[in-house]
């Protein structure tokens, strides 16, 4: 039976009924004359069924010899096998059809989005860089790939039909790729095509000239992103209006600038944006200078790093700070350098701690008039955690506050047994600052050991606590401690939130926080007075809290050998991942876990200091599948607004997640399992998503260029800009 051949009678027949049919009706123009851009919605349904029947009809009767029918098929049917919905799906456009175009004029990519460059880029490294090279630019037998012009032609059709067949008389044979396959090898091509074309332009340095003056009122500012936070006060909330609910679906990738290093290592870091330059930390030790308006590297800066280093939980970097035309950045061997941010030469460079006393620095340093101020990491490895001030024009120390009180200082009381020389209390969250009050807000991590508690009796001041510093001389103002004696690794490395919030009638400069604990807080900020708090995700190890903020705590609150089961999980009911907060609403938005572990602990006299110096007492393990909700609060009472359980929309990337940003237009954007979600502020109504194919544990910023709003976010080894 020849089967090929019954099968092109079959389309041949199928497409002659339905031809017949359509053609009674398109053909009378007065009944259903089409323009795409009047068109009603029937006059596009008949005109989308009816091009496609004529381009079948000419397939059938020996027309379009270049596609196969699995193409055919492939090319014109809405979602099958590509992504996509009606009527843009596929990769045939109807312009063959109503414009006569070829081929190679009407059939574009399907893929060429963000997902489909990274997984091209995948299938490139698998397939081609064994001939072409890892970077594309050629070998000893094949040519560079990185140009606007190949030898088959510069069309998307040109460039499928090449990975199809092959090229006659060559080594390029074909790849025995699927159709998707294909077109994510070709988006990755394009994308060297864009690399080559902007090659060919002049380099510009950026000039970045920052002021104190500008830094504080940097959460106004449109044309930039100056501050971790976005601004001194830790809103993380952008003026701009112009993406709105009604349009964020229209969003679309304006470019991806792909980084090259090691899928292992996560980006954390919130990139600033000034003089449309963009200014983020690559992990491990990089800080990389990007055109926002191409997303061209300008220049980079990699710091040496020793081997054997004190990181517990990945090699990240949570980004820079930006005074004048200087950068700061902290390094994972306890470094902090000055850049300039032109050039990326390095104007200074200083010993913060050493790595071999078990420190690190993951945190984005914050700027304090003419000072940088940086924290430290460690609590894993039994540190004196510390915040340090630097002379920002000269690397000189201003000051230095220990998170653990030595013999004598205030708080030292609440250690026992000299526990305070490896007590932790690590610093590795940007803190918040008030100019009005001159005091530097700053959260502290746990404790160390984790978990085992009985070699550190007492509160252990001022780990797990926020802590309120004149920022001038560094000297303790007030501190809040939210778990006394923890033990169940619950961070207080937390962004500060500053507010002005009605209370009672009130109006009230406060601090609001959502800790890991579980629980939700308001505190006055000028003396750090408990004003409110309340649960926000499942907690079972506190009834609550008494009228000073203490917890009252539950048997589920004991860590034991044998285990407890405690609400919320490890990870807390938050993590370190940045809230955001609207004025306008008084909303605190917060991307919460709800989940369970078990904690267990060991003997005292069993806690030794292990491989590498970690200094942990046993460990705690997951109860459940934890949950990722974005939460909007009340921020003065803490109440439920409304909550959105985010979808793992690629369980490659489950567990990966990100802070808030909250935008004045109304609608907000945070990541998790590989997507970058739009929610609607006033009601958590899901509005867009779109798949980044990578890890996604960097929150996302906005800014305008050119005069138009964008949206940043990095995910996998990819920044990526969106816009309208």
């Amino acid at each position: 039976m020849n089967y090929r051949g019954s099968v092109k009678r079959v389309w041949l027949a199928i497409t002659i009924l339905l031809s017949v049919a359509s053609v009674v009706v398109i053909s009378s123009p007065k009944i259903f004359p089409y323009s795409p851009d009047s068109a009603s919605t029937i006059q596009k349904i008949v005109h989308h069924i009816n091009w496609r029947i004529r381009f079948y009809f000419a397939k059938a009767v020996g027309g379009v010899p270049e596609l196969s029918w699995l193409e055919v098929a492939q090319g014109t049917w809405p979602g099958q096998h590509l992504r996509g919905t009606w009527p843009g799906s596929g990769f045939i456009t109807d312009s063959m059809i109503r414009e006569g175009r070829s081929l190679n004029a009407s059939v574009v990519n399907p893929l060429n989005d963000a997902k489909g460059l990274f997984d091209g880029k995948e299938l490139f490294q698998t397939n081609c860089a064994g001939c072409h090279g890892h970077d594309a630019r050629g070998g000893g037998h094949a040519p560079s790939l990185v140009t606007s012009n190949y030898s088959v032609g510069a069309s998307d059709f040109a460039l499928y039909k090449m990975l199809r067949d092959g090229i006659p008389g060559t080594a390029m044979q074909s790849l025995g790729l699927s159709v998707r396959e294909r077109w994510e090898i070709v988006a990755f091509l394009r994308s060297l095509s864009r690399e080559t074309d902007d090659a060919h332009r002049t380099i510009e340095l950026p000039h970045v000239d920052v002021s104190w003056d500008m830094l504080k009122a940097a959460r106004n500012l449109t044309d930039s992103w100056l501050v971790y936070s976005g601004g001194l006060d830790g809103w993380r909330h952008s003026p701009l209006r112009e993406i709105s609910p009604l349009n964020v679906s229209h969003l679309k990738l304006l470019w991806l600038h792909q980084f090259a290093g090691s899928r292992e290592d996560s980006f954390e870091a919130t990139p600033l944006v000034s003089s449309k330059t963009i200014f983020m930390t690559e992990p491990p030790n990089s800080v990389v200078a990007i055109n926002a308006e191409n997303g061209r590297e300008i220049w980079r800066h990699t710091h040496p790093l020793p081997t054997d280093l004190p990181v517990c939980c990945g090699r990240v970097n949570r980004g820079v700070a930006l005074l004048g035309g200087t950068l700061f950045v902290g390094t994972l061997d306890a470094h902090m350098l000055a850049i300039d941010a032109a050039s990326g030469g390095v104007k200074w460079e200083v010993e913060v701690a050493s790595p071999k006393d078990g420190f690190s620095i993951t945190v984005a340093p914050l700027i304090v008039k003419n000072m940088v101020i940086v924290g430290v990491s460690g609590g894993e490895f039994g540190i004196r955690g510390f915040l340090a001030a630097y002379d920002a024009a000269t690397g000189k120390e201003v000051w230095r506050f220990y998170t653990i009180p030595g013999p004598a200082e205030f708080g030292s009381e609440s250690w026992k047994n000299n526990a305070w020389r490896s007590g932790g209390g690590p610093t590795w969250i940007t803190g918040s600052y008030d100019p009005d009050l001159d005091l530097l807000y700053w959260g502290v991590g746990n404790p160390s050991p984790n978990y085992t508690s009985e070699v550190r009796p007492g509160d252990n001041l001022f780990t797990n606590s926020v802590v309120a510093l004149n920022a001038t001389t560094g000297k303790r103002a007030w501190h809040f401690q939210f778990t006394p004696h923890d033990e169940h690794d619950w961070d207080s490395n937390q962004t500060p939130v500053l507010a002005d919030l009605m209370m009672d009638g009130v109006s009230r400069k406060v601090i609001c926080w959502a800790n890991r604990n579980g629980f939700y807080y308001v505190l006055d900020r000028a003396d750090g007075t408990f004003l409110r708090g309340a649960p926000y995700v499942k907690v079972t190890w506190a009834s609550g809290l008494d009228v000073h903020g203490r917890p009252i705590l539950t048997s589920a609150a004991k860590v034991t050998k044998s285990g407890t089961l405690t609400w919320p999980w490890v990870g807390g009911g938050t993590n370190w991942l940045p809230p955001s907060f609207d004025q306008t609403t008084q909303t605190f938005l917060v991307h919460a876990t709800e989940g369970s572990s078990i904690f267990t602990q060991s003997d005292g006299n069993e806690v030794r200091r292990g491989a590498g110096g970690l200094y942990v007492g046993s460990g705690s393990s997951a109860a459940d599948v934890a949950v990722n909700v974005v939460k909007a609060l009340d921020a003065a009472s803490g109440a439920l607004k409304w909550q959105h359980a985010l979808p793992n929309a690629n369980p490659e990337f489950s567990g990966t997640y990100s802070g808030i940003l909250s935008t004045e237009g109304g609608v907000m954007f945070t990541t998790y399992a590989g997507t970058i979600f739009a929610l609607e502020m006033a009601t958590g109504r899901e509005l867009w998503r779109a798949g980044l194919g990578g890890k996604t544990q960097a929150t996302p910023i906005s800014f305008t260029l050119n005069g138009a709003q964008v949206v940043a976010v990095t995910a996998g080894q990819a920044l990526f800009l969106f816009g309208l």
